[in-house]
């Protein structure tokens, strides 16, 4: 069993759920920057319509992957914290 008062158990949950906001934080600033940064481009060969080059279409499924992800991680690790196991009496 993993003590989960242990120093080393909460810094980890420390680093999840602050990793979790900042990659939140990254996933909204990167689909902001694919919405707002004309990502799309008319392309007209016969008839014309509305792409979006490859790169622009990885970053968009990058920062959708990134604000799911985020958010799981940090209730994750709230989770860890508060359904933490109570501390075991050490009977004399």
């Amino acid at each position: 069993m993993v003590d989960t008062h242990s120093r080393g158990y909460l810094l980890l949950v420390r680093r999840m759920f602050w990793s979790g906001i900042v990659l939140f934080g990254l996933g909204l600033a990167a689909g902001w920057s694919e919405r707002r940064h004309s990502a799309n481009s008319w392309e007209c060969d016969p008839t014309c319509r509305l792409t979006t080059s490859t790169g622009w279409e990885a970053v968009e499924i990058a920062s959708l992957t990134a604000m799911v992800l985020g958010p799981a991680l940090a209730v994750t690790a709230f989770l860890m914290i508060m359904l933490r196991r109570p501390r075991t009496r050490q009977d004399p």
